[in-house]
């Protein structure tokens, strides 16, 4: 499948703010069955952007607005070509327990528990509930682990939060995509199988999928024979050619598609929307990697825009830097673009 992928982000503040440093995870990744043909990464007010590859192998483009401003506008291009039919697991060879000689250092950090994917008596009760034995087959008990999670819980947003743990979900029995793909996680942790998070897209298929057009969280699970396996919790179904895998990581806070700081007392309001489409024949025009040029306003200091400009930077100097409570606001004004 041929697709192109636009992925808007405006950030707009209540009022002027002296700086931002923004990290953003939006280019897809370069994975056997899955190859980013084109990249461009559109950024207002214009100013340069570094990228690099973190530890887990993601692409990160990073940049920082010194001018004074009140708007960010952030545009993610891509033309990606996936080549991934969705695999029969129960027909894996694979069996229950992984044998640990299996499972090298690589796997480690996919194994632990921490952040929101914590242990705790519920999740035990529940992976209980596999009933796994060994020798069963490995891909029956991912199927029913995902199985179990949508017999068991509800689709509901609002429920929870971007820093919520699996045992508000465990507790309330509802949630988001987010919260379905950590349980899974959490779930495929407690039986020793290495499973992480996927942050993407999915674009629309033969059936509406939650998070359809919009960013999407699935999880992966290790399966020896097979490598690392896609599982899209929240629509009870396995990763196909429709769905574009954009960062991995240990769980949500690995790979938001952007996070950052600000200087200033403003708020923050955050809008995200999505857009793909199929094409039939790769464009012409298209560059591995580029970085564009938004029109987007800066206030520079010597130009009077408010009485008390100078002031204000100087005060933010002294005394506001971005707080915790401010990275809390960001993160939950993030989440309601997530389905």
């Amino acid at each position: 499948m041929l697709l192109k992928l636009i992925h808007r982000t405006e950030l707009d503040y209540s009022d002027l703010i002296s700086e931002s440093v923004i990290e953003l995870r939006m280019s897809p990744r370069q994975e056997l069955d899955q190859h980013r043909l084109s990249f461009t990464l559109a950024i207002g007010p214009a100013t340069p952007a570094l990228s690099y590859f973190d530890w887990l192998g993601n692409l990160v483009h990073s940049f920082t607005v010194n001018s004074f401003h009140r708007r960010i506008e952030i545009e993610a291009t891509s033309i990606v070509e996936t080549d991934r039919p969705r695999p029969q697991v129960e027909k894996f060879s694979d069996t229950w327990p992984i044998d640990p000689a299996l499972i090298d250092y690589k796997y480690y950090d996919f194994l632990q528990f921490g952040n929101p994917v914590v242990d705790s008596p519920q999740l035990r009760e529940l992976a209980a509930m596999i009933n796994a034995q060994p020798g069963d087959s490995l891909g029956e008990i991912a199927l029913r682990c995902l199985h179990l999670i949508n017999d068991k819980f509800t689709y509901k947003q609002g429920v929870t939060n971007s820093a919520s743990p699996i045992t508000e979900i465990l507790q309330h029995g509802q949630g988001v995509c987010q919260d379905f793909t950590h349980l899974m996680i959490g779930l495929a942790r407690a039986l020793r199988i290495p499973a992480r998070y996927v942050s993407g897209i999915v674009h629309p298929d033969a059936q509406k999928y939650r998070g359809f057009t919009e960013t999407h969280a699935w999880c992966e699970l290790f399966i020896p024979s097979a490598g690392w396996v896609g599982f899209d919790v929240a629509n009870n179904c396995m990763v196909g050619g429709n769905f574009v895998k954009v960062a991995i990581g240990r769980n949500f806070l690995d790979v938001p598609p952007n996070k950052g700081v600000y200087r200033g007392k403003a708020g923050e309001k955050i809008s995200a929307r999505v857009s793909s489409e199929v094409l039939h024949a790769i464009p012409a025009d298209m560059a591995a990697e580029r970085v564009e040029a938004l029109t987007v306003p800066t206030f520079p200091t010597g130009v009077v825009i408010h009485r008390d400009m100078i002031n204000q930077q100087q005060e933010q100097q002294q005394q506001g830097v971005y707080t915790q409570q401010q990275m809390q606001q960001q993160q939950q004004a993030y989440r309601k673009t997530l389905r």
